[in-house]
């Protein structure tokens, strides 16, 4: 082939499209070989590869290794996957030429079209060809890279003490079910973590985790290697592996057509002096035991963090060893959660870092200062009873002596009945509250029942209650009512009906019958609420056809507290009728009414028992 590349470092823009000839300042080259690279692999499975690197040689003999995309560092190399993707010997008699050698020229000349810039001059044979290639290609866009031949172990790196094991190293492969694994000579591999139970053979499943042991406890590295025969499709990379000493690089090599071939993976397993690290936890203070969970994040570089997890209400010291670690490695310990919690604050006091080394002491000493949180209390007053709402002033006062504190809840007088609350905040934990009441709310006109709570103790971040109650009840005086009945027409009354009233909660009716005879009816009343104006008031005097009544009702009267009072009611009853007999007799009419009226109180009945007529 003949044509050109750009001068070493100078960029070029291959979506510009294919030039119409070599441009101006870029350097000849004239290729002696153009077209698909035959490789084989350790089974004997042959490859077709194409250059991606124009400017470096390959020859027989020289070992390669799968790699990536960015690390073959080749431009435009999604371009490259297209043009393999479409082409010979992906897709067979494309393009259209007189044969394979034809299009497998023209395909690798596109190929360095897009990974080095490479024209062909315009009297190349080839060159219409690999111009077309390249327009359809970019009118087509790239493609992402395809996935990597999937053997695989993970991690790429893992390391153990001399004295132990590295690992575990986890085998893998989607494509094929057992794998062949192998180490470096001197090492062993094994199937536990204990590294008690060797490898027996070198085929093992895909997913099997294994250990290498250093049976020369040296710190010196050893290489895993697993190999499996996987399909690989178009536009894996593959890279000079350094196998040869003579040989610093060697041309970069990309799939043509998808194939089977030998696949391995890599992982080292890494050796070092070990160093055990102790993280010592310990609690002070008198809230210890009543704090949460507690974290511990031990961070010791590469060899990662370690979670120390301590459970809630622990109050003992504990001390965790974490092992072979790496003589060298500094560690040092946070803690993310302390334990901190409504009823305690946690303070930690934490430890400088700490560098391993092989004979110790490698000391985390963790300190916590557990601080009980301070409480409140919450009085409660339960105003209750017939009474309430008639009481004085009613003071209650909480005394914390060891807090030296002395608050005092006062409620007016003539509060209503109810609940009323006071609260008093920020009382050490564990101290000790008394509630007195020297003024109860007891007056000469209502008496106070009071129920006090026992000594309260103020619990860590609560709030503690304490319970007053108050039942108001009335002081009660006595009432004595006497009724007295008199006059000529005594016993000819009706009903009489009275109605004594003392304030606003005492009300009495007394019914005294029709026919009663004259004299003096008494009542007494006992529970009269002490302060209560009485009145008396008489709806119904007992007046009727045959009587006209007098009533004479007392003012009103107040009870006092244990003492009686007197009210009187006097009805003078008159018979109608009786006067104007006695004014006619006197004026000498020509006749005169005598009468003989015998009355006979018998209940409540009126009895006439004669009435003569005489004549003058």
């Amino acid at each position: 082939m003949t044509g050109g590349l750009p001068p070493v470092g100078q960029g070029f823009d291959p979506t510009a499209g294919y030039p119409e000839d070599v441009p101006l300042g870029y350097d000849p080259a004239n290729e002696g070989f153009a077209g698909v690279i035959t490789t084989v692999d350790g089974e004997g499975n042959t490859q077709q590869m194409y250059c991606i690197d124009i400017r470096v040689l390959t020859y027989e003999g020289l070992g390669y290794e799968n790699g990536s995309w960015d690390e073959s560092n080749v431009p435009n190399i999604g371009y490259v996957n297209r043009v393999l993707n479409s082409y010979y010997p992906d897709q067979p008699g494309l393009p259209e030429a007189a044969n394979d050698n034809i299009r497998a020229a023209a395909v690798q000349a596109a190929v360095w079209f897009f990974s080095d810039g490479y024209v062909l001059q315009d009297t190349d044979p080839v060159r219409p060809l690999t111009a077309q290639i390249v327009a359809d290609v970019l009118a087509a866009g790239p493609l992402t890279e395809p996935p990597a031949p999937d053997v695989g172990i993970t991690p790429p790196v893992a390391a153990g003490p001399v004295d132990g094991v590295a690992g575990p190293f986890t085998i893998t492969s989607g494509a094929v079910a057992e794998l062949t694994v192998g180490v470096t000579p001197g090492y062993t591999l094994y199937t536990d973590a204990a590294g008690t139970v060797p490898l027996v053979g070198t085929t093992v499943p895909a997913g099997t985790q294994l250990w290498v042991r250093n049976t020369a406890q040296t710190t010196d590295p050893a290489e895993l290697t697993a190999t499996a025969v996987v399909p690989v499709q178009t536009g894996n990379v593959y890279l000079y592996a350094g196998s040869n000493p003579q040989v610093t690089e060697a041309q970069k090599l990309i799939l043509a057509a998808d194939s089977q071939i030998e696949s391995n993976a890599q992982a080292t397993a890494e050796f070092f002096i070990p160093g055990d690290l102790v993280v010592n936890k310990t609690f002070a203070g008198e809230g210890a035991g009543l704090q949460g969970a507690i974290t511990l994040n031990v961070a010791c570089g590469a060899a990662g963090t370690f979670v120390i997890d301590i459970p809630a209400g622990t109050a003992a010291g504990v001390s965790q060893t974490i092992s072979d670690l790496p003589v060298g490695t500094v560690c040092e310990v946070s803690e993310p959660v302390t334990g901190s919690n409504t009823q305690v604050t946690v303070t930690p006091v934490l430890p400088g870092p700490v560098t391993v080394t092989a004979d110790g002491p490698n000391v985390l000493d963790v300190a916590n200062t557990v601080d009980l949180n301070p409480g409140s209390l919450t009085v409660v007053k339960s105003l209750t009873g017939a009474a309430a709402g008639l009481q004085g002033d009613i003071t209650v006062i909480v005394t914390c002596e060891d807090a030296g504190i002395e608050e005092t809840l006062t409620i007016p007088a003539g509060s209503a009945a109810g609940d009323y609350a006071g609260t008093i905040t920020d009382i050490p934990a564990g101290t000790a509250c008394t509630v007195t009441e020297p003024q109860t709310g007891a007056t000469d006109l209502v008496a106070v029942t009071t129920g006090l709570p026992e000594v309260v103790e103020i619990q860590p971040g609560a709030d503690s209650q304490a319970l007053v109650t108050n039942d108001v009840s009335y002081i009660y005086g006595s009432l004595v009512l006497t009724k007295t009945i008199t006059g000529p027409g005594a016993g000819l009354q009706s009903d009489v009906r009275i109605v004594l009233t003392c304030g606003d909660s005492f009300t009495e009716e007394i019914l005294i019958p029709a026919g009663t005879v004259a004299g003096d009816q008494i009542r007494v009343f006992d529970r009269v609420p002490a302060g209560s104006s009485c009145t008396v008031t008489e709806p119904a005097t007992g007046a009727n056809s045959s009587v006209t009544v007098d009533a004479v009702l007392p003012e009103a009267v107040t009870v006092l507290g244990g003492e009686s009072v007197n009210a009187e009611v006097t009805n003078t009853y008159s018979v109608l009728g009786k006067d104007k007999l006695a004014e006619t007799g006197a004026n000498g009419l020509s006749s005169v009414w005598t009468a003989s009226l015998c009355i006979l109180a018998l209940g409540t009945f009126l009895v006439i028992v004669s009435v003569r007529r005489r004549t003058s």
